[in-house]
């Protein structure tokens, strides 16, 4: 299943994730009514948050109206048809990333359209699938493990 994958070590807190998702969707620049938005952890972590499309997904569970379903793609979406706006699917999300924007009655989540990732400057955002994520920290482990091990004078493990 995709999804924005985030790099929170390499995300520089500069919003521009919000701002594009905001007038992709609703031609404002507003990070109230962005589909991803950043979260500042002190004293200098910004971690982008964005639907995770979890396989087994507990706002799915919990819609009383079956509103959100999955695309063939596998990205979870919204029937706007048939949500009532009752807010289940934001308060069952274990990672914050459905919300009811202000002067919306329905909510909005990430759809893995990608403009995020292309404008993101620093290149923090990239679509992932779900095994993806744990390959790539482990590859920026070793790598970091390889960096610090060269600076004490370790070679090869040595």
């Amino acid at each position: 299943m995709p999804y924005v994958y985030a790099d929170p070590l390499a995300c520089t807190g500069c919003r521009i994730c919000e701002m594009v998702c905001s007038f992709t969707y609703f031609k404002v620049l507003s990070p109230s009514k962005a589909r991803i938005r950043v979260v500042r952890r002190e004293p200098a972590i910004d971690l982008p948050i964005a639907c995770r499309n979890c396989q087994k997904a507990p706002c799915m569970e919990a819609c009383p109206t079956q509103a959100l379903y999955r695309s063939k793609r596998g990205v979870i979406l919204l029937d706007e048809e048939k949500c009532d706006g009752c807010g289940a699917c934001v308060e069952a999300c274990p990672i914050n990333a459905i919300r009811i924007p202000p002067g919306l009655e329905k909510p909005i989540k990430c759809i893995v359209c990608g403009a995020c990732v292309q404008m993101c400057p620093v290149g923090c955002l990239k679509i992932a699938w779900a095994n993806e994520e744990s390959m790539e920290r482990k590859t920026a482990y070793v790598e970091r493990l390889q960096k610090y091990t060269l600076n004490l004078g370790l070679k090869g493990g040595s």
